[in-house]
């Protein structure tokens, strides 16, 4: 039960968020996106330093 309240007060806060401040919201997904991407190409540049 306190999983599904908290599930629904996160989305509720990130429905406020882009709601109160879409600019900001889209530059956290922009970043995130950077992070992730980052982390993946590092992780294949780590895996293809083996088959060197």
């Amino acid at each position: 039960m306190a999983k599904k309240v908290g599930m629904v007060l996160l989305i509720a806060f990130l429905i406020f968020f882009v709601i109160n401040s879409p600019a900001d919201a889209a530059a956290v997904v922009k970043n995130i996106q950077h992070l992730l991407g980052h982390g993946f190409n590092s992780i294949s540049e780590f895996i293809r330093s083996f088959r060197d």
